[in-house]
């Protein structure tokens, strides 16, 4: 009933990020806050997240999802969204220039070590809606977990065996 009648999302204990709400659409007062993206192109899709500020919190919403991105079909993308600042995977500097030189205001998320962890604990602390049409990173926010050593003792390293599900909150970690 919680999921199906209440809309909510479904949790684990390994679950990285918990409490996320389901909404329907993008509230009219909401404001847009940036863009996170993460980079892909053949194996991994490309994936932009826009994040908007609303009444205390943050609203994620799914905004591409795509194998086989050009970086002339990522801005273009952008060229067709509201106007905002666009944070991206920094081990990218080449693609960040190039969607830069056809006029979008991007730059490289800023890493270092630890900074995935202090990432996490930073979206962790926020409270967080996501629209009902972002299904892939509703998937993702679903299967990002972490990994559980040989004793079924769950440590703080984000499980990538399945690198998809990091995608999408990559992209979300970048912006937030």
């Amino acid at each position: 009933w919680a999921i199906y009648g209440e809309g909510k999302i479904a949790e684990s204990e390994s679950q990285i990020y918990t409490g996320w709400q389901l909404i329907d659409e993008i509230p009219h007062e909401a404001r847009l806050e940036r863009y996170g993206l993460d980079f892909g192109y053949k194996i991994d899709p490309t994936v932009i997240e826009a994040v908007y500020k609303y009444n205390g919190g943050i609203i994620i919403d799914e905004v591409a999802y795509q194998k086989g991105l050009s970086n002339k079909s990522i801005a273009d993308i952008f060229s067709n969204l509201e106007r905002a600042l666009v944070i991206a995977d920094s081990a990218e500097p080449k693609s960040i220039d190039e969607v830069a030189s056809y006029g979008v205001s991007i730059i490289g998320a800023t890493k270092g070590q630890g900074s995935v962890n202090q990432g996490i604990g930073f979206v962790q602390n926020q409270k967080i809606s996501v629209t009902k049409r972002s299904i892939k990173t509703i998937k993702a926010y679903r299967n990002f977990l972490w990994t559980t050593d040989k004793d079924g003792k769950i440590i703080n390293v984000p499980d990538d065996s399945i690198h998809e599900w990091s995608n999408p909150m990559d992209a979300i970690r970048y912006a937030v």
